[in-house]
């Protein structure tokens, strides 16, 4: 437990922060000049407290992370049709919970090791009539694969990404296409450098050479999209395959040249009142992956009170079956994560969420099963 002067601190640390936005605030009086010729800026500020977790012997923990974002629209600041350029800056610090509380599945997409970098910095091209788009630069890959639409509000990152996509890593160089072959079918594919599969740090201000890399992360993705599904509502299905490619040791000891998997995503809108589901599957190698199989399940309600129409109930269960290889040290089959969390609106710019999960086996070491709350503020302009 962190004494009442170290929480004091850090709450300091938040209000300076936050208030460190107010220039974007000032600034927005000029904001509309430079929007119309196609230079937008944006910014957030998102500080997360977890209480002590009930069952573990883990403190409260802090942290937050700051944004900061520009984009342009090229036709319009210098007459390139169809180009948009992207840079986002990230600043992330706090103590690292995951590390007390042991699950496998990251109760906290927020929860992070710290770090201060270029976040992503990327150019896009819009093709054949909008039929196919490029995006190159640093991207961050669940921004553009595998990520279920109706489990965005959630703060377990197994419901940003299954867990068994090991090729995930942080943002990194990248060659993405997308293609629309149909109204409703389309093609994704991407090439990334996962050169931090080789040990090399990514939380920094460097841009690599994508084809110097010494480890590649390649997706493939298909999307099919309905406006007319069950009861008769929009919906769609992403099937996708992942491989990464470099230097991986199994649980036996054998070096092998990289791994691979597969992985399903399902989002179905329910009601008009905004009430969806989702569904991930993912499998992985158990020789290689500590997660062999991956279910996620859960729904989100937009507007769920009379007068609240942007707050948002949501509720989820994601489950991973630890390998059970020769050499793998798993003491148990499986951890199960059941999540909870009402985010409201307080206004354009402020959210605060609350967020509570109860975590079976976490870690699948032996450790005790834990209930975590989660309280997360958010700025944004």
């Amino acid at each position: 437990m962190y004494s009442g002067k170290t929480l004091f601190k850090k709450t300091l640390f938040t209000a300076i922060t936050a208030f460190s936005m107010a220039p974007f605030a000032i600034y927005s009086s000029h904001a509309q000049s430079l929007s119309e010729r196609g230079v937008d800026f944006g910014a957030s500020y998102v500080a997360g407290y977890q209480v002590a977790p009930l069952g573990s012997d883990a403190g409260d923990s802090a942290k937050q992370r700051l944004t900061l974002n520009m984009s342009v629209d090229t036709e319009k600041l210098f007459g390139l049709k169809n180009g948009s350029f992207f840079v986002q800056y990230q600043n992330h610090n706090g103590e690292h919970a995951g590390g007390n509380i042991h699950d496998i599945q990251q109760f906290d997409g927020l929860d992070d090791p710290e770090y201060n970098r270029i976040h992503m910095l990327w150019y896009q091209h819009i093709f054949a009539d909008g039929k196919l788009r490029i995006k190159v630069g640093k991207v961050e890959p669940k921004s553009e694969f595998f990520a279920p639409e109706n489990a965005k509000n959630h703060l377990g990152f197994s419901t940003e990404r299954s867990p068994t996509i090991i090729a995930q890593g942080p943002p990194s160089m990248s060659f993405n296409a997308f293609y629309q072959a149909t109204e409703n079918l389309s093609f994704a594919v991407g090439v990334y450098d996962a050169s931090w599969n080789e040990g090399r740090d990514e939380n920094n201000f460097k841009l690599h050479n994508l084809f110097e890399a010494s480890s590649v992360a390649i997706f493939l993705e298909a999307r099919y999209k309905w406006t007319e599904g069950l009861m008769g509502r929009a919906g769609g299905l992403k099937v996708g395959f992942w491989r990464l490619d470099g230097t991986k040791t199994k649980f036996n000891g054998d070096v092998v040249d990289g791994t691979d998997g597969l992985y399903v995503v399902f989002d179905q809108t329910l009601t008009d009142n905004g009430i969806g589901i989702y569904a991930q599957y993912g499998v992985a190698d158990k020789d290689i992956s500590p997660v062999s199989r991956h279910l996620g399940v859960g729904v989100q309600w937009v507007g769920p009170i009379s007068g609240r129409e942007k707050d948002v109930f949501g509720a989820g269960i994601s489950s991973v079956k630890f390998s059970n290889a020769l050499g793998a040290t798993f003491i148990e089959d499986s951890e199960t994560a059941y999540e909870i969390f009402y985010k409201a609106h307080v206004n354009e710019w402020i959210t605060v969420q609350a967020d509570i999960q109860a975590i079976n086996n976490p870690g699948g070491m032996g450790a005790k099963d834990i209930v975590v709350s989660t309280l997360r503020a958010s700025l944004s302009y």
